[in-house]
């Protein structure tokens, strides 16, 4: 191997503990209740995860009209709307919680900051499941969705608004909530923060900036549909790095054969770490290593699980 090739790893990287949390939830209730069970979207954006839960019996709906009355159902990671919890309980379905709690903490800071004479400004992707789930947790009061400095420019004054709050999506890029912010407070000086970005996040992404320091081509292992997976994918492009999202190691760009630099690679926070090896053991068959991590560990975090109904109850 030449040593100019190495691999580097980026610390932390894959799975959070939001979506630990969700699969061993899953695995649970396939264990105590049995096939088939239900999952509302997908319980992460991830096609590895999804298709070897295909195979175990678990149903992945679009709606609740696709659901049996009685059956086992799981809300993904992303959380959903009170509307639709109402709505699963009224079909008598066993619901099973798998929002990650730091979701459902920007699903509770939505409804404190939205009461009526409020004015909530989001700060997220509009039709993301997340973002879906937060807006119909509000409580009243009048909320906007703003994706990028334009939204903002045309926001209303709200000169009566009693108070003017920002709230953003758990897995956007960091300095891009910053900016944004920052353009919300010069047009609302009093403008209150909530809770935004969460940790996992948040350390992913410094990893990958300092990934992108020492090598030329970064691989973030994740799925195109990952909101998190992208913005990794587009931290390592604006640091100057030839950036690739792909699905696993069967999914290698081209250009990796021809590179003659050190190898960047990292993950989603969906992505499970078998795909990450073996990611790494593919490049070792082309010719790069050795490997060496980059990067800080985070402090391991554990959420307590959701739960999870007896078998037939109801």
């Amino acid at each position: 191997m030449d040593p100019k090739k190495e691999i580097l790893v980026a610390v932390p990287h894959g799975m959070c503990a939001g979506v630990r949390r969700a699969l061993r939830a899953v695995e649970s209730v396939l264990h105590r209740c049995g096939a088939p069970v239900y999952v509302l979207h997908e319980i992460v954006h991830n096609d590895f995860i999804v298709n070897n839960l295909r195979k175990q019996g678990v149903r992945f709906a679009e709606t609740l009209s696709e659901v049996p009355e009685g059956a086992v159902l799981l809300f993904s990671a992303h959380g959903v709307s009170a509307a639709v919890e109402q709505e699963a309980e009224k079909r008598k379905l066993r619901i099973v919680d798998a929002t990650c709690p730091l979701v459902k903490r920007l699903q509770v800071a939505a409804a404190r900051y939205s009461r009526p004479g409020d004015l909530l400004i989001l700060i997220g992707h509009r039709g993301h499941p997340e973002v879906e789930g937060v807006l119909g947790r509000t409580g009243g009061g009048r909320v906007l969705v703003v994706e990028n400095e334009a939204d903002i420019a045309a926001l209303p004054d709200c000169p009566d608004a009693r108070r003017i709050s920002r709230l953003a999506q758990t897995t956007l890029n960091c300095e891009s909530v910053e900016r944004l912010t920052e353009a919300l407070r010069r047009r609302y000086p009093a403008l209150e923060c909530g809770p935004g970005i969460c940790y996992a996040t948040t350390n992913r992404q410094a990893a990958v900036r300092e990934l992108a320091a020492h090598c030329g081509m970064v691989l973030i292992i994740g799925s195109r549909r990952s909101s998190n997976s992208n913005r990794l994918r587009e931290i390592a492009t604006s640091c100057g790095c030839r950036a690739f999202l792909i699905d696993g190691p069967e999914a290698l760009p081209p250009e990796v054969a021809g590179w003659q630099g050190a190898i960047g690679v990292s993950a989603g926070a969906s992505a499970p770490e078998e795909l990450v090896e073996r990611t790494v053991a593919r490049l070792a068959e082309l010719g790069f290593g050795p490997v060496r991590l980059l990067g800080t560990p985070e402090q391991k975090l554990e959420f307590a699980p959701p739960e999870i109904p007896e078998p037939g109850t109801v």
